[in-house]
C-alpha cells in the first residue's frame, strides 16, 4: 500500500506532507498505518469540506492498494471523525514540501 499525504492552506498557507510504502516501514509502524486505514472507513473516495469559515488547513489523502486508488480531500473541519486518528498519524511524519507537490499529487493521483 502506498499513502501520500498533502497539508495545506492554514494561516501560514505552507504545503507539508509524506508519501508512505507501507513495505519500506518498520513492521510496528506498517501495522499502525495500516491499522489506521482499516479502521477510518475510507472505502471510496471522498470530497468535503466545511462551508463556514478561511484559512482552514486542508488535507489530501491518496490511498493506492492492489491496484485501487482513493482520493480522500477534506479541510480539518470536515475530516470524518474515524479518519482523524489516520490524519492525525499521517501529519506527525508530514515535512515541508515545494509549492508544487499538492499538484503533483493531484496529478498523479489523476490516472487511478
Amino acid at each position: 500500500m502506498k499513502i501520500t499525504f498533502v497539508q495545506s492552506g492554514g494561516f501560514a498557507g505552507m504545503v507539508k506532507g509524506c508519501e508512505l510504502t507501507t513495505s519500506d516501514l518498520a513492521p510496528d509502524e506498517r501495522q499502525e498505518l495500516e491499522s489506521r486505514v482499516a479502521a477510518s472507513g475510507l472505502t471510496e473516495s471522498l470530497e468535503r469540506f466545511s462551508p463556514a469559515g478561511r484559512d482552514h488547513r486542508q488535507y489530501e489523502i491518496v490511498i493506492e492498494r492492489d491496484g485501487v486508488v482513493r482520493r480522500i480531500i477534506c479541510d480539518d473541519h470536515s475530516v470524518p471523525e474515524a479518519t482523524r486518528p489516520l490524519v492525525a498519524f499521517l501529519v506527525a511524519r508530514a515535512r515541508p514540501q515545494p509549492a508544487d507537490f499538492a499538484a503533483e499529487v493531484r496529478r498523479s493521483g489523476a490516472d487511478g
